[in-house]
């Protein structure tokens, strides 16, 4: 059976994995002329740099589940959390994010209290929330949700900070549904999204927070990339056709396929679907994206007069927007994870959603924050544009519309992070559904 898969990222590479373990009659080959996507690693004068995502979050297993079974075990790391603490700023000062925060629900009573990053009304309303009925409402933005739970300062310094980070986009436009389903499941069971956090409270783990590979979360691109038949070149065009199956174009070269996954973002899979199912490609482009930026400087430890206690911070819109800035955050590298930075230097790296942001902007913020005077030793900066989706009011509808059409096209399917999830392990449990869904398919196909 030959499968062909548009789109080389995490998700491509590791649905051609999976597929590979079923056995000598499957052929699976990706077509991407950069595999990899945003993940990869540098290193430069001995500090270990990230040119996309860092880490993941460990409490989804998926990915080091592919990583253990890839051989790279031994290499898995977890963040540094003796120091686990975010700085917020807020009226240009840095401030502490509460202790016991489990995204935007506040979980432990004191750090709130002592806490200078709300006023004491914000704090009254977080304390009263316990007291909630049950309620189903239907899908609304993280800031209708939060503010209605926890009030606007919540939304401003919590949801508006955090959210921005993981999804590049604004809690005004994201799905509450699809962006804090657990949460939103605690509000139609208890009312109170406090009460079922404390309800559905599991034992402390003695495992990080985040999730990493020592040597890079590039190491798990090149593994996979090691282990797959790749084509570097760019997909033109599809087709299909009731005779002959799927046919992929690619810099003017055909190939047949019984099978087809568009494993690209939704937004590139969208032209190449058109002239298939116009409605489909139409869906697919009701999917916005937003882009990153993500420039990291390299400093001597010594021309750094803060501490870095702390895993880096988060600037708020509100912060951004009367500062003119353009960083959303920043990772305090060595602090974060041990082993990736000498102790003789400081690393940081900062985020934008505008991927258009200019290394000189970007690090005059930083000095300013963080009263650095001394050029930095290296800078480097790599950008996404539209390389995030966006899962705004309505995405769990629009994905079940999606999938419904794209099951009525024989042999077609759709993976990654425009769907269901968008960090790396939710990429890799979407390739490891898709294999099994193709695997199901392999004993009817060959009885034919």
């Amino acid at each position: 059976m030959r499968v062909g898969i548009i789109g080389g990222g995490i998700t491509g590479l590791s649905c051609a994995y999976y597929l590979g373990k079923l056995g000598p009659d499957m052929d699976a080959t990706v077509f991407d002329p950069a595999p990899g996507g945003p993940i990869g690693t540098v290193n430069i004068e001995g500090c270990i740099l990230e040119t996309g995502p860092e880490s993941w979050l460990a409490a989804k297993p998926w990915a080091e589940q592919l990583i253990r079974e890839l051989g790279l075990g031994d290499d898995l790391t977890g963040s540094n959390d003796a120091q686990r603490r975010t700085f917020v700023l807020r009226d240009g000062r840095f401030l502490t994010l509460p202790e016991g925060l489990q995204m935007v629900v506040p979980t432990k009573v004191l750090p709130v209290l002592k806490s200078e990053l709300f006023g004491w009304g914000t704090k009254l309303r977080m304390g009263l929330e316990v007291f909630r009925n049950p309620v189903a409402h239907p899908d609304r933005s993280v800031s209708d949700f939060v503010n209605d739970h926890f009030g606007p300062e919540a939304v401003e310094f919590l949801a508006e900070p955090l959210l921005a980070g993981v999804y590049g986009g604004s809690p005004d436009e994201l799905s509450a549904a699809s962006v804090l389903p657990k949460f939103v499941e605690y509000e139609q069971r208890y009312g109170s999204v406090v009460v079922g956090t404390f309800r559905d409270r599991r034992p402390p783990s003695k495992n990080s927070i985040f999730r990493s590979l020592r040597s890079g979360v590039g190491t798990l691109i090149e593994a996979l990339k090691s282990r797959v038949h790749i084509v570097n070149s760019r997909v033109d065009s599809l087709e299909l056709s009731d005779d002959i199956g799927w046919t992929i174009t690619a810099d003017g070269k055909q190939s047949i396929f019984d099978i087809v996954i568009v494993a690209c973002g939704a937004n590139k899979a969208q032209p190449l679907l058109a002239p298939i199912d116009p409605e489909l490609s139409e869906l697919l482009g009701t999917i916005p994206y937003s882009g990153s930026a993500i420039w990291t400087f390299g400093y001597r430890r010594s021309d750094v007069p803060h501490p870095l206690n702390a895993f880096g911070f988060l600037v708020p819109r509100a912060e951004r927007e009367a500062r003119n800035m353009k960083m959303m955050a920043c990772t305090w590298l060595g602090t974060k994870w041990a082993g990736r930075v000498p102790d003789d230097k400081a690393v940081f790296r900062c985020f934008s959603t505008d991927p258009d942001a200019p290394r000189a902007a970007v690090q005059a913020e930083l000095h300013r924050l963080m009263e650095i005077t001394a050029d930095p030793l290296f800078s480097v900066g790599h950008r996404w544009p539209e390389s995030m989706p966006q899962y705004t009011i309505g995405h769990a509808a629009r994905v079940d519309e999606i999938e419904r059409r794209a099951s009525e096209l024989p042999g077609l399917y759709l993976a990654g992070n425009a769907y269901r999830g968008i960090g790396i392990p939710d990429c890799v449990k979407s390739a490891q559904q898709t294999a099994k869904a193709i695997s199901e398919l392999i004993p009817a196909l060959l009885a034919q």
